[in-house]
């Protein structure tokens, strides 16, 4: 088996299937018992946060005759124990949906509850803060509606009571209450033990799991939560992005979720839940896949302008695809729905179960065909977790018995393929004890170059006095990006050809991908290990086939040759050159020490490559914000700082920028004298405009101030967005022009009005921005 590269210590032992996910902003949480563990991967034994689960008194969902207790469906409450509540499920909700553009989290736990967290990113605390109950929601709800009864019957007509299909959803555990003997009650107001069981199935959530981002003509953009119950509902919730952020306690309303709807799903448990967009004849749509204990699986699709509708009877719009039903192959336990980039016709669907199998289902739309390939006895205890790598190309399955294996697809069946091998060495040294006997998840990093995998540790295996009590879990990271995506029977001596292939199919996925988030951390941890193996050229190479690529041409003798092209890049590779620049190149030839790893001509020549894509960002940020003011969708902030620096600049800004700046003008000639009469934050003393990142004051003391990234004003004293990348700070966003730009000029950039872009990202990274938290407390790193 591949050796790790670094690891963490979890308190407490998972349980679950799918215990580990990796978010969109680069951060990784572990439910790990009776909390969730938030690490960053880039720094395994540093901060974290954390998510206590707290235990809650249960909702009362009616009463029932103590006569009823001995009914079979009252038997699994009356044997059930009140224990600590454990994490089941988690997932992580895509970027831009907490107060701060991060990510939220929804936590379902062993009591039924499910209910979303955001980090304390105001807060200054490691507790991560509760924004939404979804089990009161839920069960606010079915109490007005009645649980969906058509009546609730007297126990003499118990057995004749009538339940409308669909209207259960799910919340939590519910509270017995039965009738004292000698007290008189008035027999309408009791229920049988049928309807006691029905909803408490209904109020017993099993999974909870968020839809990727969804686009919306009408509406902000928006997602969805779907909700899995023992009753086989499944309820969905819809939250929008909000209208603005902010990094300041006073002002970040709480995400609000909407009810959407539900489905009868199963007939029996809902175990496993998986997302993906899809695009059939124009029009986008939502697919969802379903896992059923009874071991059935479905295949669901919706519109997406549907899931803004409200419907009178509560039933979701989604229609059934395609059932699969595998007799005697276990409880589904996991899914992992994928719609690859490569064939965007081809749905794949891979299910793990109970009995250690896995089963893949590939559904072929442009022909209507599904196929079913045969059970794979991959595992020899249940499946509990599943993640797709390299648009599809490869699948990762974990399983109870510790065992992790990884596979291809030929045809429209599984090949197993060897992990690939450490060539990269230990990221850090550490004393983790090696002595697994379970693997309850496993995820993929943004990069798809490093992969997570959480396990629990053999109690019997460790040190009774020095491990015992404080090891109970471990999360592994593997390299995966010299994983061999063809079984040609290569030899181990290739793995360097691997690493270049999917280190290039990273890249360009970020190119072609503009709604994938930029988190590039493994990329630049890979780069800089193979410097510190002195592969400079080999690192070199990458990046200017790379570009040259990008350029289409179909070589380029060295990285000097195409500098006079770097114009032409999209701001996407731009904002990437200069990540790999800063925390790849130039970094590694600062921490180099003597040992001349980097001749000073390549620093030179780097570092001029990073001054001619910053020069490029800028003129485009510059023009962008012209354009936007012009069509009316920016305010005027920084209008006369970004017309004197066209003035300064005039021999390289590009005719393009000189026009749009002499029509801005017009708008009011009083702003190119606003500049003079800026102020110093710490004095009364002027601030003349002569630099774009920081300012000085006139005044004796020459107070150094910050300048905003993007409209180059002088930055108050009041908390202000902060790149982890450049370490620029910005007090006014970018237009979302600049972010999605192919080239520049864009020929539409004059007809298209220019919108504010509502998520934080730095203008020259093109990362999220986030607030400058303290050392000793969590905070995201994405490169």
């Amino acid at each position: 088996m591949a050796s790790r590269f670094q690891a963490a210590i979890l308190v407490s032992s998972p349980m679950c299937s799918n215990a580990i996910a990796w978010s969109d902003e680069n951060l990784i949480a572990a439910a790990s018992g009776y909390c969730v563990t938030i690490m960053n991967p880039a720094m395994p034994f540093g901060p974290k946060g954390l998510i206590t689960i707290p235990d809650i008194k249960p909702f009362p969902v009616g009463v029932i005759e103590s006569k009823d207790l001995d009914s079979g469906c009252m038997l699994p409450t009356c044997l059930s124990r009140e224990a600590r509540p454990c994490v089941r499920s988690i997932s992580w909700s895509p970027l831009g949906f907490a107060p701060n553009a991060g990510c939220l989290l929804a936590v379902c736990t062993t009591k039924g509850v499910v209910k979303v967290y955001r980090s304390p990113f105001c807060e200054f605390s490691a507790d991560w803060v509760e924004v939404m109950d979804i089990s009161e929601m839920l069960h606010t709800y079915f109490a007005k509606i009645r649980y969906g009864e058509a009546h609730v019957a007297s126990p003499e007509d118990s057995s004749q009571v009538n339940f409308k299909q669909g209207n259960h959803e799910d919340g939590p555990i519910a509270h017995l209450r039965i009738r004292s003997k000698g007290k008189r009650q008035n027999n309408s107001s009791f229920i049988s033990a049928e309807q006691y069981a029905h909803r408490s199935a209904m109020l017993s959530s099993l999974v909870a799991v968020w839809s990727p981002m969804l686009d919306s003509e009408s509406a902000r953009r928006f997602c969805v939560l779907a909700v899995g119950a023992k009753s086989g509902i499944i309820s969905f919730w819809r939250v929008h992005e909000p209208q603005c952020y902010s990094i300041t306690q006073g002002s970040n309303p709480a995400p609000v979720a909407s009810f959407v709807g539900f489905i009868q799903a199963h007939n029996s448990w809902i175990t496993a839940i998986s997302f993906s967009k899809f695009v059939s004849d124009g029009s986008p749509q939502l697919l969802l896949s379903t896992g059923s204990s009874d071991g059935s699986v479905k295949l669901w699709r919706v519109y997406i302008s549907d899931l803004l509708k409200s419907t009178e009877d509560s039933h979701a719009s989604f229609s059934l695809l395609k059932e699969v039903i595998s007799i005697g192959s276990g409880a589904c336990t996991v899914l992992s729905l994928l719609l690859p980039d490569t064939s965007p016709h081809k749905i794949i669907l891979a299910v793990g179960r109970g009995s250690g199998s896995l089963e893949l289902l590939t559904y072929d739309t442009s022909v209507g065909t599904f196929d079913v390939s045969g059970s794979h006895h991959a595992h020899n205890q249940a499946v509990t977790g599943l993640a797709w790598a390299f648009d599809g190309q490869c699948l990762y399955s974990c399983s109870q018995d510790n065992s992790l294996h990884s596979w291809i697809i030929k045809g429209y069946s599984l090949h197993e393929v060897p992990l690939p091998s450490n060539i990269l060495g230990v990221k850090m040294s550490t004393d983790v004890p090696s002595v697994s006997d379970a693997c309850f998840g496993i995820a993929v990093s943004p990069a798809n170059l490093v992969l997570a995998v959480v396990r629990r540790f053999d109690v019997n295996a460790l040190n009774p006095m020095y491990q015992k009590s404080s090891l109970k879990a471990v999360v592994e990271f593997f390299w995966i990006g010299g994983q061999k995506l063809q079984d040609d029977g290569a030899s181990d001596d290739e793995s360097l050809v691997c690493w270049g292939r999917n280190m290039l199919w990273s890249l360009n996925q970020y190119v072609h991908r503009l709604d994938k988030p930029l988190v590039v951390w493994d990329m630049i941890a890979a780069l800089s290990a193979f410097i510190k193996k002195s592969e400079v050229s080999y690192v070199e190479q990458i990046l200017v086939k790379w570009l040259t690529s990008s350029l289409g041409f179909e070589c380029a003798p060295s990285l000097e040759s195409v500098f006079p092209h770097v114009y032409r890049l999209s701001s996407r590779q731009l904002h990437l050159l200069n990540i790999i620049n800063r925390h790849v190149i130039l970094r590694e030839a600062k921490l180099d020490d003597g040992e001349h790893t980097f001749a000073r001509k390549e620093s030179k020549v780097w570092i001029t490559l990073l001054e001619m894509c910053e020069k490029h960002i800028r003129e485009r940020l510059v023009g962008c914000s012209f354009s936007a003011i012009l069509n009316g969708n920016l305010q005027l902030a920084g209008l006369a700082q970004m017309r004197l620096w066209v003035a300064k600049n005039d021999y390289m800004v590009q005719d393009h920028v000189k026009r749009l700046a002499s029509e801005v003008k017009k708008i009011k000639k009083r702003y190119v004298a606003e500049a003079e009469d800026e102020h110093c934050s710490y004095c009364s003393a002027g601030v003349p405009f002569e630099d774009t990142d920081v300012a000085y004051c006139r005044s004796v003391d020459r107070h150094k101030m910050a300048r905003c990234a993007v409209s180059m004003v002088v930055c108050s004293l009041s908390p202000l967005w902060f790149c982890v990348s450049c370490m620029r700070q910005v007090s006014n966003l970018a237009p979302e022009t600049l972010f999605t730009l192919l080239r520049y000029p864009a020929p539409s950039v004059d007809q298209k009005g220019d919108i504010i872009l509502s998520k934080p990202l730095c203008p020259f990274c093109g990362i999220l921005l986030q607030r400058l938290q303290p050392m000793f407390l969590l905070s995201t790193l994405p490169v």
